[in-house]
């Protein structure tokens, strides 16, 4: 027949296994170290196979741009007041008169052909720069860094000279909108 399953008694306080919280914290003490020493194995594992299995960097990898080693960039080029223009845009809602001051970043080696071309063409090249200020959008004239609008000048004095090469690029470094109308 059927064996009948043993009843089991309930364990009474005197007989359960005493936990205290020493035993308790040294418990979680053992499983921390285990894994704190365990994620320090795995990192020097990896630094380990890094070191022997990777490769250094390629140092030629930035010369495929066009990029030359220097000790002294700010010596490489050099910075060329170009023009100073008062001009009105209706692109908005309302018209404002902006004063616009543009400066142009030539390498040091073409300095005096730029300046010599801007000099003699002073009128065209303000001519120009009075026409993409006047056409511009009102946002491209409201961008924090002003983009799109330095963008559209070396595009249009680039143009001018001839050559893409020749600026390096374009500096606004006055532009101050008046409302016009009260």
């Amino acid at each position: 027949m059927a064996r009948e399953p043993e009843k089991k008694e309930p364990i009474t306080e005197s007989e359960a296994p005493v936990v205290t919280a020493s035993t308790a914290k040294s418990g979680r003490m053992l499983t921390f170290g285990i894994f704190g020493g365990l994620m320090i194995l795995e990192g020097v594992g990896i630094f380990l196979c890094m070191k022997f299995l990777g490769s250094d960097p390629d140092p030629t990898v930035g010369m495929d741009q066009g990029l030359t080693p220097t000790t002294r960039p700010w010596e490489e080029s050099q910075e060329i007041s170009v023009a100073k223009v008062r001009v009105p845009n209706t692109s908005g809602s309302r018209t404002m008169l902006y004063n616009v001051r543009v400066a142009v970043r030539v390498h040091f080696n073409n300095v005096e052909r730029v300046q010599k071309f801007f000099e003699r063409r002073a009128s065209t090249v303000e001519d120009t720069i009075s026409r993409v200020i006047r056409s511009a959008d009102e946002r491209h004239l409201n961008e924090p860094g002003m983009e799109s609008l330095k963008r559209q000048i070396r595009y249009e004095l680039s143009s001018l000279l001839g050559d893409d090469t020749l600026i390096e690029q374009v500096l606004i470094p006055a532009c101050m909108p008046m409302p016009t109308g009260y």
